[in-house]
């Protein structure tokens, strides 16, 4: 059995603020990012989406589909308001590709 180790962003062991370069929406609701310190990120939404009303709304494809980088990368918003903070962004990223968000 082999065990992959994925290490957590956190956002308190670094110097410098993370930032998101790109964004792609893979289909609705996860998301492909590009954070400006190499690491690409796959993020699913469907627990978010379920559990908030917030972002219930991110169920539809065509509003998904409007996520933009603001803030000069350091957070994502879509055209209903619904915003992400960078940091949490990669931390949740980085707990599901462990497998344990």
């Amino acid at each position: 059995m082999t065990s992959t180790t994925v290490e957590i962003y956190d956002p308190f062991a670094h110097e410098e603020m993370l930032r998101a370069v790109s964004i792609a929406v893979l289909e609705t609701p996860k998301l492909r990012v590009t954070f400006d310190d190499g690491a690409v990120r796959d993020v699913d939404f469907s627990e978010a989406i379920s559990r908030s009303r917030w972002f219930a709304t991110l169920a539809v494809p065509t509003t998904f589909e409007t996520v933009e980088i603001i803030h000069d990368g350091r957070a994502i918003q879509w055209i209903t308001g619904a915003d992400y903070c960078v940091d949490a962004l990669r931390i949740l990223a980085d707990k599901q590709q462990a497998g344990i968000a």
